[in-house]
């Protein structure tokens, strides 16, 4: 690998692979001393990272922004497949002629799940006729992809070519749809995982797709497989496949036989507007019966976690005084979610324009260091910058800002990169149009951003200035609450979550550096409690932290692997 010294030069290195700290010599320095063979340099493999206690220098693994280039898996024009792979497709009722047509071949592959080689049946990805992945896969389920390789839809030609889709989670469910006939069949290449990155680069070919039917497996991943696909592709063309009491469509054809084009005219459409049917619900109702409430998402900071915990489908507004630092408060609450669970944001921000200033925040919650290079390195500079560009994306038409506009951008950000965040920061900078009264205008301001929620399935947060600060007798302002902004009542009325952000000040009315989060207003009990959360702002970084001792601040890099364990 290519590693980079704090004062900017680079080396090749090449370290012990495996997890932990080991000394070697330093390439800085260890060709200029006596005791050249002494190894004063320490690489912790799991951090990528190394210092050298005789020259007292960090090294990082060397990684600048470079568009992404996939690795290509050679096409190696096998055909054959063992009487192995034979036998057990055919147990799966998945005939040779099917094998054949989708290019499915048996082969010998390292699978690191055993260590070692193993005999596996591949099934190749194509782009056209270019070969882009292959899904290697042992009798006894194991699997892994093409190491490098871009994830894509299998069978993704078929995108191209129909009007209708069905989207499957695995390749054996699509090849069990090919056998009973549907070409216009295709799978996501990694199961009901989180990672949907397949889908940004082909989403334009789902505009042009009229119906899609989602035959996903029926368990409870597989349906949060299903309704985050149905998110990005709209919930207005998708139709649900049922199994009946099967798990996944091989199951249903082993079991109960090739009616599978009933299967198609019986999907019903994904639930939007209007009535749903109680069967609609079962499988989620199910789980609620057996598992009870799930809590929401919590950001990992025991002090803000027993008040509330976060879930998508809400409405947040947050409210303070003037320099409380609500903005950057949100911004906390932003960067953690987006850090332990992967909800990927958009911002209409245009207090924060240039969006230069706006980045630089993110930078400095993120490495934990002051934006500039006088206290961070280029090579946080570019770590933090790959890592903002493929979570965070900006809203901000110069010469419209309506609340039509801001979700109509939002909306396509949610098909095209899967956000799962919007903040509309702050609401004074929206463009408000409206003939009627102003508490009838926020009523139904308010009702658009929570349908935005809940049928995008986005967590909203909307930062709200109140109207006028109100002081107590010695002078200092009072903590205002959701009912102090300006226009409405209903701002505390019709949102799921509420809280002010309130800093204290000295006797003199100064601000210090005392933060107060009240939180106001927590709709379902499920998701937390109010109460109150004292904090201290990290002048280092932008976090907020617990208690008066500095040296017991977070000034970690968080995209260090071992700072966060969601990486």
């Amino acid at each position: 690998m290519k590693i980079q010294s704090s004062n900017k030069n680079l080396f090749f290195f090449e370290p012990d692979r495996s997890s932990g700290e080991k000394s070697y010599t330093c390439p800085e320095c260890s060709h200029t001393r006596k005791k050249s063979k002494d190894k004063p340099f320490s690489w912790n493999a799991d951090k990528n990272s190394g210092f050298c206690h005789h020259c007292n220098l960090t090294f990082w693994e060397y990684k600048p922004y470079e568009p992404k280039n996939y690795n290509i898996p050679e096409w190696k024009n096998i055909t054959s497949l063992t009487d192995g792979a034979v036998k057990y497709m055919t147990g799966r009722r998945i005939s040779q002629a099917t094998l054949k047509k989708m290019g499915v071949y048996s082969d010998t592959e390292y699978m690191p799940q055993l260590e070692k080689d193993e005999g596996v049946i591949c099934f190749p990805y194509f782009y056209g006729d270019k070969i882009i992945n292959i899904k290697y896969r042992t009798r006894d389920k194991l699997f892994k992809l093409y190491s490098g390789a871009e994830l894509i839809f299998y069978n993704f030609n078929a995108l191209k070519d129909n009007d209708s889709i069905i989207i499957t989670e695995g390749e054996i469910d699509c090849l069990t749809f090919i056998e009973n006939g549907f070409e216009n069949v295709v799978s996501v290449p990694n199961g009901a995982n989180k990672n949907l990155e397949y889908m940004d680069s082909c989403i334009d070919l789902f505009n042009q797709i009229d119906r899609v039917y989602l035959a996903t497996d029926q368990d409870t991943k597989g349906i949060e497989l299903r309704d985050e696909l149905a998110r990005r592709i709209g919930a207005e063309k998708c139709y649900i496949i049922s199994f009946k009491h099967c798990k996944d469509a091989n199951e249903y054809f082993l079991e109960l036989g090739t009616d599978f084009k009933e299967l198609i005219t019986e999907a019903k459409p994904y639930p939007i507007k209007g009535i749903i049917n109680v069967e609609d619900i079962y499988i989620e109702s199910h789980d609620l019966f057996v598992n009870g409430v799930d809590k929401g998402k919590d950001i990992c900071k025991p002090e803000i976690d027993k008040h509330i915990t976060w879930e998508t489908g809400r409405l947040a507004i947050a409210t303070g005084t003037p320099g409380a630092g609500k903005s950057e408060f949100v911004d906390y609450i932003v960067t953690r979610l987006n850090l332990l669970h992967g909800w990927k944001a958009a911002y209409f921000t245009p207090e924060n324009y240039p969006l230069k200033f706006h980045f630089a925040k993110l930078y400095e919650k993120y490495i934990g260091k002051k934006f500039t290079i006088r206290k961070s390195e280029e090579l946080e500079f570019d770590m933090a910058y790959e890592y903002i560009r493929e979570n965070f994306f900006y809203i901000l038409q110069e010469d419209d800002f309506t609340v039509d506009t801001v979700l109509a951008s939002a909306k396509g950000l949610v098909k095209s990169k899967g956000i799962k965040i919007l903040i509309v920061d702050p609401y004074n900078k929206l463009d408000h149009k409206f003939t009627d009264s102003e508490t009838q205008y926020v009523s139904r301001f308010l009702d658009r951003l929570t349908s935005f929620a809940k049928i995008n399935d986005v967590l909203v947060f909307l930062v709200a200035h109140p109207r006028k600060m109100n002081k107590k007798a010695d002078g200092r302002f009072e903590v205002p609450s959701l009912y102090d902004i300006s226009g409405s009542a209903n701002f505390y009325n019709k949102c799921d979550y509420g809280f002010t952000v309130y800093r204290m000040t000295d006797n003199k009315n100064i601000m210090i550096n005392q933060v107060e989060v009240y939180w106001q207003k927590i709709k379902f009990k499920h998701l937390g409690e109010q109460g109150i959360t004292e904090l201290k702002y990290n002048y280092n970084n932008g976090r907020f932290e617990p208690g008066t001792d500095v040296t017991t601040w977070d000034n970690t890099n968080w995209l260090v692997k071992d700072n966060n364990p969601f990486l």
